[in-house]
């Protein structure tokens, strides 16, 4: 009984979940394939993760990294949220989800709704280009990933704030990055059409 209890308790933001010897041999990523079903039977196309619209080069250069990978130039600013980025994870939610629990994080915390930028990441990508087993806190509707989320899982960004809009968009170009940058002005996510 107390094993369970401990579970429970675990926050699976900074603790990668232990597995047993059974696990690490024959179900390597045993947890990643139960939420791609998951996904699959809810319908669900994207992951999110909310970040400042500042950190969004950062980002498009290095791919969303933990924080303990983090390293800065000099001149360099990258904004932390504590809401999805953590030391050992990266939070990304369902695009299903109502997102409650980030607005009521965003206006407790005072957060500029202006300034967030709503990263669209493609689960399957996702899979095939990490490594490590993700885990789902199916209290607070996230699922964890335990190391960088390449650039290459990304599949949009939206952005609230004209002004770094347009300094966005002609990054993605100039780089030749096939991400779908647009402006959210309401905070809807546009459906890129799938070819």
């Amino acid at each position: 009984m107390a094993k369970n209890k401990e579970k429970l308790n675990i926050d699976l933001s900074e603790n990668k979940p232990k597995k047993g010897i059974f696990k690490k041999m024959f179900g390597s990523k045993s947890e990643q394939k139960k939420i791609l079903e998951t996904i699959k039977n809810k319908k669900i196309e994207t992951f999110f993760f909310y970040t400042d619209v500042n950190n969004l080069l950062i980002i498009l250069e290095n791919g969303i990294q933990l924080l303990k990978e983090k390293s800065l130039e000099k001149d360099e600013e990258y904004i932390v949220w504590t809401y999805l980025e953590h030391k050992e994870s990266i939070g990304l939610e369902f695009d299903t989800s109502t997102r409650a629990h980030f607005w009521k994080w965003a206006t407790n915390s005072k957060v500029d709704v202006e300034k967030i930028s709503v990263i669209g990441i493609d689960p399957h990508k996702l899979a095939k280009l990490t490594k490590n087993d993700w885990a789902y806190d199916a209290t607070k509707k996230v699922v964890y990933v335990y190391e960088t989320i390449p650039v290459e899982a990304i599949e949009y960004i939206m952005i609230k704030d004209k002004a770094n809009l347009k300094r966005i968009k002609t990054y993605v170009d100039s780089n030749d990055i096939d991400i779908d940058v647009f402006y959210g002005e309401s905070g809807n996510i546009e459906k890129k059409e799938k070819k």
